[in-house]
């Protein structure tokens, strides 16, 4: 059998996009090398503009998220490494207003079941427990993937007209595809749940040091999302023994930030630390004959702007539109839409890598921005100063991460002349 999509990876931009395929009656087979629940290294953060994807996607699976009663983030903190700190929210007075006053946290392994299910529900087959090793080629297209049952070790191959690399940050697609990039500045994440954080409020916290930072925000049940970001070279936690383990050593070394020294005094570890890097890493080209990226398989965002599910969810929207029309049958052939002929060629798929040019070019100017800026403590506590003087520009920028802000508003020139003087 050759399926008309065979989608790799069950995370939020994979399922998404495997759920909107199937929802337009093509026949769909969304692979994961996990077993569900599981949890990933992320911010788990939903951006306002993302809660509003979310429901355009799937009104049910909104509604499963609600009823995990995440926590409410109504804005965001910023602390320099001077421990200067500026608040912004995404309810404001400027031109661009946010589709709700607040985003939504909750712990991933929630999220990817009930977007997982809900691709189920739309009528994609689900395989779990699969690990994809390879592409399979015919006439120098992508023509499907070679995979082991992660429990049994037994090969197959599976067939299909288009294969979507929705496999994270360590894509096997991608690589198989070829032009992976690394940039800089490179930087690992490790990443935890912990209860018992003093003084955890309604907005997200970033708290940037000398060597790296920390975003830190409530997940809901008490539980606090954890992320710091080091560098890679030497990525090596102070305040440790030769023999800690990272269990050990995370909580500790979140002292030396300012403003939380002090605030994990009666906290505890509730999972263990996830760890994952280098994080600058992006693909050349999200299209080939028969094949396409999409979220964090395409390009990873640093995690200090909270991009990430947004992107895999905007992406996933994208891909599908075009999706759908390039694996509709010619007007002469009759429906029922069945899984036949070859794989898509490029062409067919080219308006997918206009489009994300086209969504995503001013995101990833700002993420780039950033992620350089919170490397020079100079300028990350001459910009948070300013910020704390200018509410409302605080607003915008949190606005832009926030993801109904264009992008192209933080480049006008009078905005980044208040940012800067």
């Amino acid at each position: 059998m050759r399926w008309d999509a065979v989608v790799v990876g069950a995370g939020p931009a994979g399922s998404a996009t495997a759920l909107r395929l199937a929802r337009a009656g093509a026949a769909v087979l969304l692979l994961d090398r996990a077993r569900f629940p599981r949890h990933k290294p992320c911010s788990e953060y939903l951006s306002p503009e993302t809660v509003r994807l979310l429901g355009a996607l799937d009104g049910a699976a909104l509604a499963a998220v609600l009823a995990r009663t995440p926590a409410r983030l109504y804005g965001m903190r910023v602390v320099a490494p001077d421990g200067a700190s500026a608040v912004g929210r995404f309810a404001s007075d400027h031109r661009w207003p946010a589709p709700l006053p607040y985003g939504l946290a909750l712990p991933r392994a929630d999220l990817d079941m009930i977007l997982r299910h809900a691709a189920e529900r739309a009528g994609a087959a689900v395989r779990e427990g699969v690990v994809v090793e390879d592409l399979l080629y015919e006439a120098g297209a992508v023509a499907g993937v070679v995979l082991r049952d992660a429990g049994h070790g037994t090969r197959e191959t599976i067939r299909g007209r288009v294969v979507v690399g929705a496999d994270g940050l360590r894509s096997v697609v991608a690589r198989r595809l070829g032009e992976r990039r690394t940039g800089w500045p490179r930087r690992v994440a490790f990443t935890a749940h912990v209860a018992g954080v003093a003084d955890v409020g309604e907005v997200g916290e970033m708290h940037v040091g000398r060597r790296g930072y920390v975003g830190l925000g409530p997940v809901g049940g008490g539980v606090t999302t954890i992320a710091l970001v080091v560098p890679a070279t030497g990525a090596r936690l102070p305040h440790a023994g030769a023999g800690a383990s990272w269990r050990e050593r995370l909580l500790p070394a979140l002292e030396a930030f300012p403003l939380l020294a002090g605030r994990f005094a009666r906290a505890e570890l509730v999972r263990d630390v996830i760890a994952v890097g280098p994080l600058a890493q992006w693909s050349r080209r999200a299209i080939a004959d028969g094949a396409c990226l999409v979220g964090d398989a395409a390009d990873f965002f640093d995690p200090f702007t909270g991009q990430g599910i947004f992107t895999a969810l905007r992406g996933a929207e994208l891909l599908a539109e075009v999706l759908i029309a390039a694996l509709a049958p010619p007007p002469e052939q009759s429906l029922p839409r069945a899984p036949r002929g070859g794989p898509l060629p490029r062409a067919a798929l080219a308006p997918y890598a206009r489009a994300r040019r086209r969504a995503f070019l001013g995101k990833w100017a700002v993420e780039r921005l950033i992620g350089l800026g919170v490397g020079w403590p100079a300028l990350t506590n001459r910009v948070v100063g300013r910020l704390a003087r200018r509410p409302r520009l605080g607003d915008l920028v949190v606005g832009a991460t926030g993801n109904f802000v264009p992008a192209r508003a933080l480049f006008a020139p009078h905005t980044l002349l208040r940012l800067l003087w």
